[in-house]
């Protein structure tokens, strides 16, 4: 899942939480505080960014984190999904944090309605990405890493935790590891000319599944019996 997309998803999963008026801001996935729920949510695309939006600490507030990277905007037509957006006398003063939706909508912890979708109001001052390195950045980095990968032939088993699935992905082919018997057996064969040391093993996420689909010529098999029948026949 895209950056920004996993933080507005983070954010609408929590709406109804109630507020939080502890200090340390909420309990997750129960209450909130404004900045509680900003720092949960950028946490949940593996982000760590301050806690606390309109205080000073040992690495700068959420607005100051903005404002240093210079992503800052007082334009609420430039704000995009996940950016996020603050509220005060000024700038240098803010007292709320919301998370951006894109444009005039956001979602907010407030005392008196929790988490919820809210429209942009009148002492907005300012948001952006809090980042140095902007989402879309990320995400053509991580692509072109992606495609660099897939034009080598690799030899690796490649799980998808969030799925609970795995798969060989072979000299340009997907071989389904429906079986865990199959990965002992990849294990031993691998182990046999490479002094002992399993196969490797890579760990990938849905959207990066798909980008390689997109990417690899052969077909799927169902299973490494099914992959063996198909080159059988072939040979025959």
């Amino acid at each position: 899942m895209r950056t920004r997309d996993a933080i507005v998803e983070y954010c609408h999963d929590v709406i109804g939480c109630s507020y939080d008026y502890t200090p340390s801001g909420g309990v997750e996935w129960e209450s909130y505080n404004c900045s509680f729920l900003s720092t949960c949510a950028y946490a949940s695309a593996g982000l760590e960014i301050p806690h606390w939006q309109g205080h000073q600490n040992g690495n700068g507030s959420q607005s100051d984190w903005v404002r240093w990277h210079d992503h800052w905007t007082d334009d609420p037509d430039e704000l995009l999904p996940g950016d996020l957006v603050f509220f005060g006398e000024d700038p240098y003063n803010t007292g709320h944090v919301g998370v951006s939706l894109g444009g005039w909508r956001m979602i907010d912890s407030v005392p008196n309605g929790g988490v919820q979708i809210r429209e942009l109001y009148g002492s907005f001052v300012g948001g952006g990405w809090p980042m140095e390195v902007t989402p879309e950045e990320i995400e053509r980095d991580r692509q072109k890493i992606i495609a660099g990968k897939l034009r080598q032939p690799m030899n690796v088993i490649v799980t998808m935790p969030e799925d609970g699935v795995a798969f060989w992905l072979c000299n340009d082919t997907i071989h389904d590891l429906t079986d865990p018997r199959d990965i002992d057996l990849l294990d031993r064969l691998w182990m046999a000319g490479h002094g002992g040391e399993r196969m490797p093993r890579e760990s990938m996420s849905g959207d990066d599944y798909k980008a390689l689909l997109q990417s690899i010529r052969g077909g799927i098999p169902k299973s490494l019996e099914a992959y063996n029948n198909a080159e059988d026949a072939q040979a025959r």
